[in-house]
C-alpha cells in the first residue's frame, strides 16, 4: 500500500471511530508503530487530527471527498467569476490538461480558443462540455471512474498521463496555504501532479474560501504553480509568499 493511500485510510478510520490508538492502527495496517506515528504526524500538520497519549483524534468529521455534483453547486458564483478571468489568459494555447474540478468545468463552458485546441482530461464532466465545442479536440485519459463519479483514475490513467505534454494545465484544489496546494482525497491527485510536471504553464483556479487552509494531501508546492486565479485579493502574508515563489496572482 502506498503511503498516501494508507494515510487516507487512517483518516477515514478516524472519521468513523473518532479516535483510535497507535497500536490498533499498527495492527490494522500491518506496519510498525513508528510508521503509524509518521503518518499521524503528517495528518496532524495538516490540522486534520489531534494526538494525545498514544491515540489520535479526528478534528473534523465532516471533511470528506465530495462528489462532483455536490462540489458543482458550492460557491458557483465565485467559480464563474474566476472562469471569466481565466478565459482572457488562455486564448492562444494549443494544448491543455483540465482536471475534474467544478471550477475548471465553468471555464470550459465559456472557453473560446482562437484556433483549434486539444484538451486532455480525465474528467467525465469536462468531456461532456468540450464535446460541444467545435474548436476543441478532446482526448480522454481513460481508466476506471473514481469515487467522485467524475474522474477517471487508476494505473491506466497514470500511465497515459506520463506520456502527455501540454502548453498549460487548468486545475483546482480543496484548499491552499503558504505551504502549497492541497487535495482532500486521492482521486486524481497523482495525475494532476504528473500533468503539472509535463506542462509549460500551470494555472490554478481557486476561490478565496479555500485560502489559508490545509487538506489531506499536498498536491504541489508553489514552485509548480505559475498563475493563481482567484476571486478577490488575498491576505498580504499569503500574497507575499506567492510573490516570492514567482506566482502570478489574478483576481477580479
Amino acid at each position: 500500500m502506498k503511503v498516501e493511500e494508507r494515510r487516507e485510510q487512517i483518516y477515514n478510520v478516524l472519521r468513523v471511530n473518532g479516535e483510535i490508538s497507535v497500536d490498533a492502527l499498527s495492527k490494522q495496517f500491518k506496519v510498525s508503530a513508528m510508521t503509524i506515528r509518521r503518518d499521524l504526524d503528517s495528518l496532524e500538520r495538516s490540522n486534520l487530527i489531534n494526538r494525545t497519549y498514544g491515540k489520535a483524534h479526528i478534528t473534523n468529521k465532516n471533511r470528506q471527498e465530495f462528489s462532483f455534483d455536490y462540489r458543482y453547486h458550492e460557491n458557483l458564483g465565485l467559480k464563474q467569476k474566476i472562469a471569466a478571468t481565466a478565459l482572457e489568459l488562455l486564448k492562444d494555447v494549443s494544448s491543455i490538461y483540465v482536471d475534474g474540478s467544478s471550477t475548471a468545468a465553468e471555464l470550459l463552458k465559456i472557453f473560446s480558443p482562437r484556433h483549434t485546441c486539444t484538451i486532455f482530461t480525465n474528467s467525465l464532466q469536462a468531456l461532456k462540455i468540450i464535446c460541444e465545442n467545435p474548436r476543441v479536440r478532446p482526448y480522454v485519459i481513460g481508466g476506471f471512474l473514481g469515487p467522485d463519479h467524475n474522474t477517471f483514475d487508476d494505473e491506466t490513467s497514470i500511465s497515459i498521463a506520463k506520456q502527455i505534454f501540454v502548453d498549460a494545465t487548468i486545475t483546482s484544489c480543496s484548499c491552499f496555504s503558504k505551504t502549497g496546494v492541497f487535495n482532500d482525497g486521492m482521486t486524481g491527485t497523482q495525475i494532476r501532479r504528473i500533468m503539472t510536471g509535463n506542462s509549460s504553464h500551470n494555472y490554478l483556479l481557486a476561490d478565496h474560501t479555500k485560502a489559508n487552509s490545509q487538506g489531506l494531501f499536498l498536491l504541489n508546492t508553489w514552485d509548480s504553480v505559475h498563475t493563481l486565479i482567484t476571486d478577490q485579493p488575498l491576505e498580504q502574508d499569503l500574497l507575499t509568499t506567492l510573490q516570492q515563489a514567482r506566482v502570478d496572482v489574478h483576481w477580479q
